[in-house]
């Protein structure tokens, strides 16, 4: 594909060949080229026709990776197309490059079944030029005294560690909207994409038992400490308040980080704060047809469940159109042509779709749910969901 001025440019996935010259590339974000390597060199997921490049005379001008992942949204199983790595090289920029390469690579997208994509940013405008919009996370700031819990010893993190940990994760997550199903490879290989110290990654062991009863993994940062993860059995709020204590010992008490609903509990009155990010975390859906098909049974047991009898949906996303219908207790999920679609009828926008797809109707839907659509329907297809993206899965 051939775009551009006077020396045409090619748009094109990328090869074994090209993953030197990204590297290069990527260090014009004002990084080191070994702050990128393990996300190449280091991700056995990697394959190299998930780059998109922009080439003009042998030279990579731009690049952009899709980060092959499966979340969770409830009890689906979502694969999703995560964007990062956006990059052109600084003689190159302001010629619409970026936008070309989204262009391109959408249709593909939707052919190989991604559902959906996930993205974070701080051109928002960007990226809504091509159908994403802003996915709300609450950002938690904190100050927590130092807290000593003589049922667990807090340690740096070893990896005969790690079996158990896995399990803690797969149980405290296992119905939570937006965390990361992850391999055994993807735990092996995470820490090395994340420059991880194992003196940032601290465990809760149970002095009695002498096992592990919990995790936290951080960052620090010039102010704070950034909390990327959080878990503990039996979400004991005694063992998570024990753990963000001690690995915020590096910066005076001070953590900040995104949790889930459920956790926001392990914070007293007055210790901690919720400051909405303006910018970030971005989505749309890629293949509306998929997503349907994961969701279908979602939706059918939930309102089952809701007891829902009669109800209908209509949706306009980036990738078509649909309507959720129930009639005499029985869902039906349908995809529509736009020739289909009634004039007088309602449609749930990307926006609307993004935050009841992750957040579910929480308070929040009050606001950006208008009146005219059918707020019990609503409810019981999207009820309150406890959504966290753990910063260590951002790409």
């Amino acid at each position: 594909m051939s775009s551009g001025g006077k020396v045409p440019v090619t748009i094109r996935r990328g090869t074994p060949e090209d993953i030197e010259p990204i590297l290069d590339l990527l260090t014009e974000y004002g990084l080191p080229r070994s702050y990128f390597e393990p996300f190449f060199l280091n991700d056995t997921s990697y394959r190299p026709e998930q780059s998109w490049v922009v080439e003009q005379n042998g030279r990579l001008l731009s690049h952009l990776r899709i980060y092959d992942r499966w979340i969770r949204v409830g009890r689906a199983k979502l694969h999703i197309a995560g964007v990062g790595n956006v990059i052109t090289a600084l003689d190159a920029r302001g010629r619409g490059y970026s936008g070309q390469i989204i262009q391109a690579m959408l249709p593909v997208l939707q052919q190989e079944g991604y559902a959906y994509s996930l993205l974070w940013t701080h051109l928002p405008h960007l990226y809504g030029r091509y159908g994403w919009v802003p996915i709300e996370q609450e950002l938690v700031r904190a100050v927590l005294p130092p807290s000593v819990l003589n049922a667990v010893r807090i340690a740096p993190f070893e990896d005969d560690d790690l079996p158990a940990i896995m399990g803690i994760y797969e149980t405290a997550n296992a119905e939570r909207t937006g965390t990361t199903i992850r391999t055994l490879q993807y735990w092996l290989e995470q820490p090395t994409w994340l420059h991880e110290t194992r003196d940032n990654f601290l465990v809760a062991h149970d002095n009695a038992k002498d096992v592990v009863v919990g995790y936290v993994r951080g960052q620090i940062t010039q102010n704070a400490v950034e909390i990327l993860e959080l878990g503990m059995k039996g979400n004991r709020f005694d063992i998570g308040r024990t753990l963000l204590a001690a690995i915020s010992m590096h910066r005076e008490e001070q953590l900040q980080g995104q949790f889930p609903p459920s956790l926001r509990g392990i914070f007293l009155h007055g210790e901690f704060g919720i400051i909405p990010e303006e910018a970030g975390l971005m989505g749309r859906v890629i293949n509306l047809a998929e997503l349907l098909h994961v969701m279908e049974p979602v939706w059918r047991d939930r309102v089952r469940e809701a007891g829902t009898s009669e109800g209908a949906l209509w949706l306009s996303t980036s990738s078509g159109h649909a309507v959720i219908q129930v009639t005499g207790g029985e869902l039906q999920v349908d995809v529509l042509r736009a020739a289909e679609v009634r004039e007088a009828v309602v449609l749930l926008n990307e926006d609307q779709f993004a935050h009841l797809l992750f957040h579910g109707f929480d308070e929040r839907a009050d606001h950006i749910i208008g009146e005219q659509f059918d707020r019990s329907f609503l409810r019981a297809l999207f009820p309150e969901q406890d959504f966290v993206i753990w910063a260590t899965d951002a790409f």
